[in-house]
């Protein structure tokens, strides 16, 4: 269970969920989202602050069980991070990172990771379909909470295990089946 009710960097690229319009960009290019391997076994949880000109600003939970204390100051929202690897939408700097806040967001990948718990495959990942989005009221406002689907699961690509910050075994060699869909 990922723990939204209560930073460093990356030297990967970015993803973006656009909630307003249901849209993908990758550092500033819009992207037709399709499908990808999302590195559910490594996602991160945490306090993100995101003001209009700076980069967003992170305090990580310990693990997904010990959140950390909410930092002091304004605009602080439970927000996530999770690399994903498709070369097929994003060529030869194949992993991205997703980070948000977004309350959009943070509701689809509740949906997306309750969903990878209960089928647990052992050390696979899912390879994930961006499946469209829900128009959804929130308080005074609305958003698009994106919808996910698990198409497969698949042993992590090479890509996705090099440098991860998660202290795990070598990951195995990424199967055939990988091919050049995602």
């Amino acid at each position: 269970m990922l723990n939204f009710n209560s930073g460093s960097g990356s030297s990967n690229g970015y993803i973006r969920y656009m909630a307003s319009t249901a849209s993908w960009q990758t550092e500033g290019e819009v992207l037709q989202m399709k499908q990808a391997v999302y590195d559910l076994k490594n996602i991160k949880t945490g306090w993100c602050r995101i003001d209009t000109g700076v980069a967003p600003e992170w305090e990580m939970d310990k693990n997904l069980e010990t959140p950390a204390a909410k930092p002091e100051g304004d605009n602080w929202k439970r927000g996530f991070k999770v690399n994903i690897f498709s070369k097929a939408m994003f060529g030869d700097d194949a992993v991205k990172e997703w980070g948000t806040n977004s309350t959009g967001a943070t509701m689809g990948i509740q949906q997306l990771y309750s969903d990878y718990e209960e089928a647990n495959k052992g050390d696979q990942l899912p390879v994930v379909e961006f499946a469209g989005a829900t128009p959804t009221k929130i308080g005074k406002g609305n958003t698009n909470v994106p919808i996910f689907k698990i198409t497969k699961w698949v042993d992590a690509p090479a890509e996705l295990t090099q440098g991860s910050v998660a202290a795990s075994p070598p990951a195995p060699e990424p199967s055939d089946d990988l091919g050049d869909e995602f």
